[in-house]
């Protein structure tokens, strides 16, 4: 990076050059055009992630990838279930060895179920005290809050969701009865790992347009209508993420933006403006922020942006395909492509540092105002002022300063989006120079 020092009358400040949002790398497929999605980010270091065959989705491969150091490699593997056959449906890691994989039937008679791995993926053990033994079972979702309280989450069987719990890492489950889930829709179901969570809690989606949402990690269960009619339909789906326990955001396949307060029961639509848009694919909130990255994977609506003002600013940053998104932190965030040996491409990891102190965002009392005369922008806030930092619309960090009056005479007209550090968090604004 080359960075230029400027010396004003009243402060110090720098241009400084874009970072690069997403750099690509290899996924560590054998085969080209094997794409990447479903994520499982671990901790800063290690994530999960389910290939599928990118050319013709219909293929089924059992294959997953995975990373011990950040994103910088990634070492492809085989979910060895002992039936070629069986769909792939969601995958949990809880460290570098150990994960969970959700298996479903794909052919009339077969049985899908949960299989555990402590070897990194070299072997896969069946759980069967996860049953998912009717006829009608099928398997859409298991998630571990640590290493040992999971769940396995599948469509209504005998009347209600089938849903099993285990505190032991698997090697006992238990059925949550019908008293304490929700009753089914008639003909409603789940599908393939789409869920949001949040601590203890988890929410899941339905082909009824609902939300189902434990808060006590899958003992009791409640349901709320989104404004959604289906969240995996043909012409209507959608993608859930929470933030915090109670602060979460639909984005349905239009790119449209959907938020609630409390816990779901509540969705109110977003009027939101910038040089980018959601993209109506996949979309993850940064853990505890209101900083959100929205993808795009459908070849007339592909990219990427993010929102660091809880969706009402949007940046863009590509119109690369992208097929899923995660973040763990403000540091640690990835977005599946498809594999090309060639060039070593597969997987998009976060590299910027535009986000990376978005976490400690909190509404705090901030007025702001450009004067136009002086090409001065000027801050006023009763907390402690630390800095400021200038963005424009495409995401580039223009200007960074140290004082409350800053001058913008080195950036040119348009508009800009302020973010304003103080002792009580950040605050973000637009502006506009003329």
């Amino acid at each position: 990076m080359i960075r230029k020092i400027f010396t004003g009358f009243f402060i110090s400040f720098c241009l400084i050059a874009q970072a690069q949002f997403w750099t690509e790398t290899s996924s560590g497929f054998p085969a080209n055009f094997t794409g990447l999605s479903k994520f499982h980010v671990v901790d800063v270091n290690v994530a999960w992630a389910i290939g599928y065959d990118g050319v013709n989705t219909a293929n089924n491969i059992q294959q997953f990838s995975k990373t011990d150091d950040s994103g910088l490699t990634w070492t492809a593997g085989i979910f060895d279930l002992g039936d070629t056959t069986l769909g792939i449906a969601d995958l949990s890691g809880v460290d570098s060895n150990t994960a969970f994989v959700a298996a479903y039937p794909r052919q009339a008679g077969q049985q899908g179920g949960i299989w555990k791995t402590i070897d990194a993926g070299v072997t896969w053990m069946q759980q069967t005290a996860a049953s998912f033994n009717n006829a009608a079972s099928f398997p859409n979702i298991v998630h571990y809050f640590d290493a040992n309280n999971g769940l396995a989450i599948g469509d209504p069987t005998n009347g209600y969701w089938e849903i099993y719990t285990s505190n032991n890492g698997g090697t006992t489950y238990s059925r949550v009865p019908s008293a304490s889930l929700p009753a089914p829709l008639n003909n409603e179901t789940g599908y393939l790992s789409q869920f949001a969570h949040s601590g203890d809690s988890i929410w899941f989606t339905t082909s009824a347009g609902r939300i189902i949402h434990s808060a006590n990690r899958g003992v009791t269960w409640s349901v709320y209508q989104s404004p959604l009619s289906d969240f995996g339909g043909n012409t209507i789906f959608g993608d859930i993420s929470f933030a915090t326990a109670n602060r979460g955001v639909i984005q349905d396949n239009a790119g449209n933006i959907f938020k609630t307060t409390d816990a779901g029961q509540t969705w109110n639509g977003v009027v939101f403006s910038g040089t980018g848009a959601p993209y109506g694919g996949a979309i993850s909130y940064l853990p505890n922020t209101f900083v959100m990255v929205s993808t795009g994977g459908d070849v007339s609506f592909t990219g990427s942006s993010y929102s660091i003002d809880d969706g009402t600013t949007w940046i863009n940053i590509d119109t690369d395909q992208h097929v899923d998104v995660a973040f763990f932190n403000n540091t640690v965030g990835y977005s599946g492509s498809f594999s090309n040996t060639a060039n070593n491409l597969g997987v998009f990891r976060y590299t910027d540092t535009v986000l990376n102190e978005a976490s400690v965002e909190e509404f705090v009392e901030v007025q702001l105002f450009h004067n136009n005369r002086r090409e001065q922008l000027v801050i006023t806030t009763d907390q402690q002022f630390k800095n400021v930092r200038i963005y424009d619309l495409h995401g580039r960090l223009v200007l960074t300063s140290a004082n409350k009056l800053t001058p913008t005479n080195l950036i040119p007209s348009g508009v800009y989006i302020a973010q304003i550090f103080t002792g009580s968090g950040l605050k973000t604004a637009k502006f506009i120079k003329y």
